[in-house]
């Protein structure tokens, strides 16, 4: 069973698509390209690195949330915690994410609308941005933190 503490890049930008505001994101990656290997005559190969920080996506400054700063290539994406996407989710719907006993999957699921399919994966996080597409899909609006 893995553990994860925020959404991936991958996670966050199909978060986004499904519209999700980045700046409910209570985390975010701080992604740099920085010099590896090297030597006297041949220069370092650029390598991308990405650091989880504690810090909201919404706290940092417009110019890094933009995108790429040109002089050191650092990038800031959202990242969302599992408690940051479950407060997403409306309560209304009745939804749960837990491990039935003896399985090493996650699973999430609603008890309201039975149109809305059951996740079972590896993480609790992918459940639950997979239940975050799935609503938006079939039209239901999310909390905003």
């Amino acid at each position: 069973m893995e553990r994860q503490i925020a959404t991936t890049s991958e996670q966050s930008s199909r978060l986004l698509r499904c519209g999700v505001s980045a700046d409910t994101a209570d985390m975010h990656w701080h992604g740099a390209i920085v010099p590896r290997g090297g030597s006297l005559t041949d220069p370092p190969e650029p390598s991308e690195e990405w650091d989880l920080w504690a810090t909201p996506y919404s706290c940092m400054p417009e110019e890094m949330q933009a995108a790429k700063l040109m002089d050191d290539y650092n990038e800031i994406a959202p990242a969302w915690s599992l408690s940051s996407l479950l407060g997403l989710l409306p309560k209304e719907m009745g939804i749960a994410v837990g491990v039935y006993p003896g399985s090493d999957k996650y699973t999430c699921f609603t008890l309201i609308d039975p149109d809305i399919e059951p996740i079972v994966t590896d993480t609790a996080i992918e459940a639950t941005v997979q239940m975050i597409e799935q609503l938006t899909a079939n039209g239901y609006k999310l909390n905003e933190i």
